[in-house]
This record gives C-alpha cells, structure tokens and sequence, in this order.
C-alpha cells in the first residue's frame, strides 16, 4: 500500500510541476518590464537588510536558501527584505532577466492578502508532500472525514515544525493539499483550491503570527507587470523567512 502511494505521490507531483512550469514560463517577447532588479551581493558592495529564506523542499529541516544575487520581498508587516534569489527562480544563476519562476507558492489572486493566502497554501502543503515523498510519516487527522465528505481519503497532518493547519489527502487516484487558519479551510481549499476562502486580510494576520511562533515570517516577491496591474491583478512568489538573528 504505501509503495504505491509513494509511486502515486511521484508520479502526481512529476505531472503537476511539470504543466505548471510550461503554463508560468514568460516568453522572450512578453516578458514584464518592471519585474524586480536583482542586487549581486558579491564583491566589495554590502547589500543591507539581508534575510535568510527556507530553501523550497526543506521546510522540515529549516535549511536555508544560498546565492549572492539577491531580490526584494515584502513581509506581512510592509517591511522589505532582500532574499536569495535563488528561492524564487530556477535560472537565476544563468539569466541576467531570469524567466522561470518556481512554481511551487508561486500565486495570481485579485489582491495582495488573497495571493499571500494561496501561495502559502500551495508551499506549506507542498512542503508536507516532500517530507512525505522522502520517507517521513505524516499522522492522520482523525476527525476530517466529515469536512471532507468522502470516505475513501485519507487526511494527513502536514505540520512541519509550526501549528497552521496544513492537510494532503489522499486517495487511490487523489493527492491534494491545502492549507489555511483553521482545519476546515485547509481542507476545503485543498479539495477546491488554493483561492477557496474569504476574509484574506484576517488570514494572513492570523497565519503570520502561526508561523512566527516557529520562527517563520510569509513574505511576496512582486512577479506582475504592467498589464496584470492594470487590471488589478496580483501575481507573487511566495516565500518563507526564517527570523531575524
């Protein structure tokens, strides 16, 4: 049973990057003009108001993003940061405009709260399929059956080191995840969508102060352009910071 979970896990998750990789890479000739410059920390030039990020897939281990080119992302708080950049696109050592995002908390929502909601969705529960991929046991949640209303799932617990309530579930043909302030939401949006949920404002605060107890901060590195602003949409990487000092 779980060797073919695990095969069903691999496959699943092959799949999804790879559609969403093709579906998020910006061609040559649209690419955005105002997407955030990139600082090179290397040299004599000391780039100020530097902070470390968990490098994607290693949230349970808090192993941190490493490179000297570096990029701005903005906290919960307002306040802005420059992260590795690295943890925000895949050809950022080898592209002076890099134009391959990660797709993995990468987020597009009609504003900045709801982006933030859905982009840590898909990494906190992304990060739980890694563990689980890597061998690690995930415990089941015993009282979601009734949220989720089908019997065949099985409903993990995907807390890695912090308390928001993160889920996979898990079927014969099914791998979702979600997460969100309370179980209820982190099932539904795992069954309906990152977006799925209302009251973003409130659920970022709620969810930031969550992971500011595991010594986590949620930050948005700015991927729109002209055209998405214009017609009031948001698209940002999302990222996960580790604490200051």
């Amino acid at each position: 049973m779980l060797s073919s979970i695990m095969t069903l896990i691999s496959d699943f998750h092959a799949a999804h990057v790879d559609v969403r990789e093709d579906a998020l890479a910006w061609p040559s000739r649209c690419r955005p003009a105002d997407r955030p410059a990139l600082i090179d920390a290397t040299g004599s030039v000391a780039a100020l108001r530097c902070r470390s990020s968990i490098a994607p897939g290693a949230l349970a281990a808090r192993s941190l993003t490493e490179g000297k080119r570096l990029v701005s992302a903005t906290d919960a708080d307002g306040e802005v940061w420059l992260i590795p950049a690295a943890a925000v696109w895949s050809d950022w050592a080898t592209a002076p405009d890099p134009q391959h995002p990660m797709p993995v908390g990468l987020a597009t929502a009609p504003s900045a709260a709801r982006a933030m909601v859905a982009g840590l969705s898909d990494r906190l529960g992304w990060e739980a399929v890694m563990h689980l991929e890597r061998g690690a046991d995930l415990p089941v949640v015993d009282n979601a059956g009734g949220a989720v209303g089908a019997d065949r799932l099985v409903v993990l617990d995907g807390r890695l080191g912090h308390h928001v309530p993160t889920v996979l579930l898990l079927g014969e043909d099914v791998l979702r995840w979600g997460a969100g302030a309370t179980w209820d939401v982190a099932v539904q949006r795992a069954l309906f969508g990152h977006g799925h949920g209302d009251g973003h404002e409130v659920e970022v605060s709620s969810v930031t102060r969550s992971l500011a107890a595991a010594g986590l901060s949620p930050a948005a590195v700015d991927l729109g352009s002209p055209t998405l602003r214009r017609c009031g949409i948001v698209r940002s990487s999302i990222q996960l910071l580790a604490a200051v000092g």
